[in-house]
């Protein structure tokens, strides 16, 4: 999964990305060092929660949660491998600044998702250890505390 998540930093801009499973755990991760254990463990849940929520009818196909210093790109994990699947066993999130060439990351994390589908389930498509989903795009805008905004 490691490869997987480093070729995203081909795109120009991506500071890192990581997985969590559907209970928020970390299990995989291309990060630099200020994203520690703790942040992606405080993190981690909360995300899958927001993304169940985002999901409830339609799963998005991507959301961006904005920080003040940097946006959260997540993308649930489909899985049977393939993405608008309508449960989460997890969600791919990639740290990007808001200047982000989306349309590249959009495809790049589409072939990414799919890829670790299939590569946890050696090679049959599959889910991520411990227990990912994604259609539409959702924005968030978080300075302290996250305000959801839904966009078509």
């Amino acid at each position: 999964m490691s490869t997987e998540l480093h070729s995203l930093r081909d795109i120009e801009g991506v500071y890192g990305s990581f997985i969590v499973n559907a209970n928020g755990e970390a299990v995989a991760r291309d990060l630099p060092p200020v994203f520690d254990d703790h942040t992606l463990a405080e993190s981690g849940e909360r995300i899958v929660r927001l993304w169940a929520v985002l999901s409830e009818h339609s799963p998005p196909e991507y959301a961006l949660i904005e920080f003040a210093e940097y946006t959260l790109f997540v993308r649930g994990l489909g899985t049977h491998g393939a993405l608008a699947q309508p449960a989460v066993s997890g969600c791919l999130c990639v740290v990007i600044p808001p200047s982000v060439n989306l349309l590249a990351l959009r495809l790049a994390s589409k072939w990414v998702a799919r890829s670790i589908s299939q590569s946890v389930a050696g090679g049959v498509p599959g889910s991520v250890p411990g227990n990912g989903v994604a259609g539409s795009s959702v924005a968030a805008r978080v300075d302290r505390e996250p305000t959801l905004t839904a966009s078509a």
